[in-house]
């Protein structure tokens, strides 16, 4: 993932109108105490990739906000915009031979705040 996002164009590139665009994380764990949030802010030289790791270290799933930021941005035009969802992880526990669904949950908001028009 790390090669995927050094290799990922700007969002300058991929989406010349945004100007910024918040991503805002809450964890959840049926198990066990949830992850801190996190808050990524990208601008025009941020990679444009929307991929985040699962936070449970012994899982290999990822969560991929690609679909849910090109709606945001084919939505109705306006200077900013938002959008929240839910998602779980699709990832999987390994422990010794056992194997078992990760039981992490993820609540996103992303903020656009679109570039001001010259």
């Amino acid at each position: 993932m790390l090669r995927q996002r050094s290799q990922a164009a700007t969002m300058r590139a991929v989406f010349p109108q945004v100007g910024q665009l918040r991503i805002e994380l809450t964890f959840s764990d049926s198990r066990a105490d949830a992850p801190s949030p996190q808050v990524h802010t990208l601008y025009p030289a941020a990679r444009a990739f929307f991929r985040f790791a699962c936070p449970c270290s012994d899982c290999e799933g990822d969560f991929d906000l690609t679909p849910a930021v090109t709606q945001l941005l084919n939505g109705a035009p306006a200077r900013q915009r938002a959008l929240e969802r839910v998602m779980p992880c699709e990832g999987a526990h390994f422990r010794g031979p056992l194997v078992a669904a990760c039981p992490m949950g993820l609540k996103f908001r992303l903020i656009l705040s679109l570039a001001n028009a010259a």
